[in-house]
């Protein structure tokens, strides 16, 4: 860009692209805080704002008229500013109005929240981007969509990396916010400035003192978390890089929450007792225990009345660790050694032997906890455990009656255990336990209990009756599908069922929508150049290895929630590199140009599934396989912003209609992406078919380009 008023507003472009990025990431993990979600939630929320962001660009078409006037882009940048604190409060403040403290919120709700809650905002976005592009272009004289692209991206970029290696790790929400907003201001005011709006200048400044003010306050966060715990006194919050924990006070009760779940509660024995008694009673002599998390509920006392050597609690969130030495007495005890990290990564390092290992997490709703209930954790587990020692996991809330999709969410369990272990026993109680071992298993839990005279409250012979939980549990056995695929790590199908399961609730089917949904989409395209449909399927492919990176490197090392950061950040960095680099490389871009880019992001997707086999050997180096995952989605946001830049210079027409149809589609197809791999392929076909699809998708849009290459030739 050679003319000096537009270099300014490319600054604006890129405090957009800044505040855009970090304003998604912020709010996607207010959104499945505030939902009590998952991947699901996360998907349908990134396809929600997409998909609006792509509506918005399409309404920049309309952004002309306001060209003329000097102060919009500065107006425009304060108001870009504005709108995501407001959000923020609002999702907050609103939920447990619109909708019952404490109930879980169906999926479709969750979907007609987001979509009106994020509107203005993600309108706002994409329409001065069309805008941005109209008015750079019209200064320079020529077509800048390639070049407002870039820019954007740039500000994204510098946006992640500072969100994921600062701001998300010391500030709290609205103290992002703020300073977001503050750099949004600042270049408003230099904008207002440089074009002489003094009203505009003025009212900025008032916007700047308020922002200031309530940066110095630091009570915003504190007032409005108070809404999503009505009746409890929050006694501490932090926003951490792993999710939110909030610890509240009620009645002489403490409760611990994770993004809004419950993690547990002092004073609640059973789930106590039951995690830890049906499994330990099992062997007469347990020296060794490995814990995997939730050692701060209690649960280390009672493995402690077995006269243990030593309890290795493996945690991998730092900060869950501080809350349990804070609030609870839990870890006191010198037997306890408290290990922070992944706990997949310590099975496969440490020398450890042990005796009973207790996994107590949540159900396999999420990508990350899907990974403990796979073939290849139980294997490698397996190799840490002395002769006869026994692994315990739940599944599920007990029940007299388990529905179709809770059988078949036990039945894979089941049979994954069974493949690695020689005996499988399910004890219900308020849960239903696992219990796997290659030694003999009993179910009489009571006899057990008063034959070792371990003191319990409620895991004794008062409370349960022996005869009836092996009634329970051979008719819970009785209903197993011996033919259920085993869960793996990269074919997720009890990530899948949890889901399904989770749907139940609500009698809600995704498959039906997302058909209905990409076939609307598909005919929409018939309106749209074949350029046009060839960035749609390049922003479905680009979406989907972003996709498929991270829940691989999450299956593979771990926490997901840092590396989140890194991957998008060196995405929106391939983005801007790769539109840039397109007119350096392609002198004379043209639809042969077009055509090979797109079969190359095809071959990138089809590349994938031999990297991520690979990467699957090389996990005892983690470094390693963060770079190559990290590199990997460059190279291909760098096809991506190749083909990009080449389409807008394919695609005839006026700027302002190239802009919008271009940064549309691609939007539409990375929702489209997010959607429908995040939430169902993935889980349902694993991610070396998904990446396989992607391919296919990327080639079909080069075979649609081919047909109608004479007819762009004839045009050049």
């Amino acid at each position: 860009m050679e003319n000096r008023r537009a270099k300014d507003l490319a600054v604006a472009v890129a405090a957009l692209g800044m505040t855009s990025l970090a304003t998604q990431v912020i709010l996607l993990r207010e959104f499945v805080s505030v939902f009590q979600g998952n991947e699901l939630v996360i998907g349908v929320v990134l396809a929600g704002w997409m998909m609006l962001t792509g509506a918005g660009a399409f309404l920049g078409r309309f952004s002309a008229p306001l060209a003329g006037r000097s102060f919009v882009p500065a107006a425009a940048l304060a108001c870009s500013g504005v709108l995501p604190p407001a959000t923020v409060l609002l999702l907050r403040t609103m939920r447990n109005i619109v909708f019952t403290a404490g109930s879980m919120v169906g999926i479709l709700q969750a979907l007609a929240a987001s979509l009106v809650i994020l509107a203005p905002f993600c309108l706002l976005s994409g329409f001065l981007f069309t805008f941005f592009v109209h008015l750079i272009s019209s200064i320079e004289g020529e077509n800048r969509t390639a070049s407002v692209y870039a820019w954007e991206s740039l500000g994204a970029t510098a946006g992640g990396a500072v969100f994921t290696f600062a701001l998300a790790t010391f500030l709290e929400t609205f103290q992002t916010l703020f300073i977001l907003l503050l750099i949004d201001l600042g270049v408003a005011l230099f904008l207002a400035w440089k074009a002489r709006a003094a009203v505009a200048a003025a009212s900025v400044l008032l916007l700047m003192g308020a922002a200031i003010a309530a940066l110095l306050t630091d009570r915003v966060d504190t007032w409005t978390r108070r809404f999503l715990f009505p009746g409890q006194e929050i006694v501490y919050f932090r926003d951490t890089p792993y999710g939110n924990l909030t610890v509240t006070r009620q009645g002489g009760e403490s409760c611990f929450f994770e993004n809004s779940i419950l993690m547990c509660s002092t004073n609640d024995v059973t789930p106590n007792e039951e995690s830890v008694h049906y499994c330990m009673v099992q062997r007469p002599s347990p020296h060794r225990v490995l814990l995997i998390a939730g050692g701060i509920s209690g649960t280390t006392t009672e493995i402690l009345k077995y006269g243990v050597q030593r309890v290795d609690y493996v945690e991998i969130n730092p900060w869950i660790i501080g809350i349990g030495r804070k609030f609870t007495t839990a870890l006191e005890d010198s037997r306890i050694s408290v290990i922070g990290g992944d706990a997949r990564m310590y099975v496969r390092s440490t020398e450890n032997r042990y005796d009973a290992a207790l996994i107590n997490l949540p159900d396999p709703a999420t990508a990350q906890l899907n990974r403990f209930y796979t073939l290849e954790f139980f294997g490698d587990l397996k190799h840490v455990l002395n002769d006869s020692a026994v692994v315990s996991i739940s599944l599920l809330p007990a029940a007299e009656y388990q529905g179709n999709e809770a059988r078949r969410l036990t039945s894979i369990l089941y049979m994954t255990l069974q493949r690695v272990f020689a005996h499988v026993l399910i004890v219900p109680g308020e849960r239903n336990y696992f219990l796997a071992s290659d030694g003999p298993l009993d179910i009489g839990i009571a006899r057990l209990i008063d034959r070792r005279a371990v003191s319990t409250l409620y895991v004794n012979h008062f409370y349960l009756d022996d005869n009836l939980i092996a009634s329970r549990s051979a008719e819970i056995t009785s209903a197993i599908d011996t033919s259920a695929v085993l869960n793996r790590d990269f074919t997720p199908v009890c990530y899948y069922r949890q889901l399904a399961y989770w749907l139940s609730y609500f009698g809600f089917y995704p498959g039906p929508w997302l058909l209905t949904a990409g076939f609307a989409l598909l005919l929409l395209l018939g309106r749209f150049s074949a350029v046009g449909a060839g960035v749609f399927a390049g922003g479905f492919a680009a979406s989907t290895v972003e996709i498929v990176l991270l829940v691989s490197f999450q299956v593979l090392c771990g926490s997901l929630f840092q590396m989140t950061g890194i991957v998008i950040t060196a995405f929106m960095g391939g983005l801007a590199a790769g539109t840039l680099l397109a007119g350096r490389i392609v002198r004379r871009p043209g639809i042969d140009n077009f055509i090979v880019v797109q079969f190359a992001l095809s071959g990138v997707c089809l590349l994938l599934p031999i990297v991520l086999l690979w990467l699957q050997r090389m996990i005892s180096h983690p470094l390693l396989v963060q770079c190559v995952i990290t590199a990997f989605s460059f190279a291909a946001a760098v096809l991506t912003g190749i083909e990009f830049a080449i389409a807008t210079r394919v695609r005839r027409g006026g700027t302002t209609e190239v802009a919008s149809e271009l940064y549309g589609l691609d939007l539409f197809g990375s929702a489209l992406g997010a959607l429908f791999i995040s939430v169902y392929a993935i889980p349902l076909f694993g991610l070396i078919s998904v990446s396989v699809l992607a391919g296919v998708v990327s080639a079909g849009g080069g075979v649609l380009s081919l047909r109608v290459r004479k007819r762009y030739e004839a045009h050049a």
